[in-house]
């Protein structure tokens, strides 16, 4: 029996346009009715979640950040946090700044985001600063990273992935999060999606076999690993599907809906 859903957001259930599918929004829908927990596990920081309050008619939380944060959707509350220490940073970004001179870096806290390097992404986001010059005075001044993170642009992402990933395996986690990008992605050491899902899994009462998880790139990995039914999205990373060994149809298919709705129709009905 499944107690929990625990799903990516980008390129799994939602598309670029962060819009859910009608099909999946109601497969979430009639999984809510019938019972089944739900809860978004992404690697987006929380404050760019508030479009899914707009699209959803139930309450939800959401795991952020790669684990590093729990929200509550319907409060727009922060639960708890799992931060970096900003010791852990500074052993590693004079490496990582000499290895990649062309890179970008971003820190970002609870509050601010801090971008060092050219940015040419769009407009600067909210509550971000740019920093001329180096992080050595923010290293010294913030208390806790939520995520840091390294672009290098023209970069093929997975060998960039190795190359950075002896520099700081040390010191930080390191995982990819976005298809096609080479953006590396850095938090707190041990610290995963699977992490934080199943401590909030145990927290309700619901074992490993309960839950049944998807997800599309390799920052999903522990969390399909650790779930009882862990399905990588068919149209995602090679490397997170050959890790898997379990894939659910494509996110053009409405992969996800479709398992849901298996799931949903299969669930012991309650008199």
């Amino acid at each position: 029996m499944i107690k929990l859903i625990a799903s990516d957001l980008d390129g799994t259930l939602l598309g670029k346009d962060f819009r859910f599918r009608p099909r999946t929004l109601a497969a979430l829908e009639e999984a809510a009715g019938a019972g089944i927990d739900i809860v978004f596990v992404t690697g987006r920081p929380h404050r760019w979640l508030d479009p899914l309050r707009d699209q959803m008619e139930h309450d939800a939380f959401a795991i952020c950040s790669n684990g590093a944060v729990l929200y509550h959707l319907g409060t727009d509350e922060v639960v708890s946090t799992e931060l970096t220490d900003m010791k852990d940073i500074a052993a590693v970004h004079p490496t990582l700044a000499a290895e990649f001179p062309e890179a970008s870096f971003t820190l970002e806290t609870m509050d601010t985001v801090f971008i060092q390097g050219k940015y040419e992404y769009g407009p600067v986001l909210e509550g971000a600063q740019i920093v001329e010059g180096s992080f050595d005075e923010v290293l010294e001044r913030a208390d806790g990273v939520v995520k840091y993170l390294m672009q290098v642009d023209g970069a093929d992402p997975e060998t960039l992935y190795w190359r950075t990933l002896p520099l700081v395996e040390d010191y930080l986690a390191l995982t990819i999060g976005i298809n096609g990008v080479p953006l590396m992605e850095m938090a707190r050491k041990g610290m995963h999606k699977g992490k934080t899902l199943a401590k909030f899994a145990s927290e309700r009462g619901i074992k490993a076999s309960e839950v049944i998880a998807f997800g599309d790139m390799p920052n999903d990995l522990e969390m399909l690993q650790w779930a009882g039914e862990g399905y990588a999205m068919a149209s995602g990373s090679p490397r997170l599907i050959e890790a898997v060994g379990r894939t659910c149809p494509r996110f053009d298919e409405d992969g996800v809906a479709q398992m849901i709705e298996r799931v949903v129709a299969s669930q012991p009905k309650v008199i």
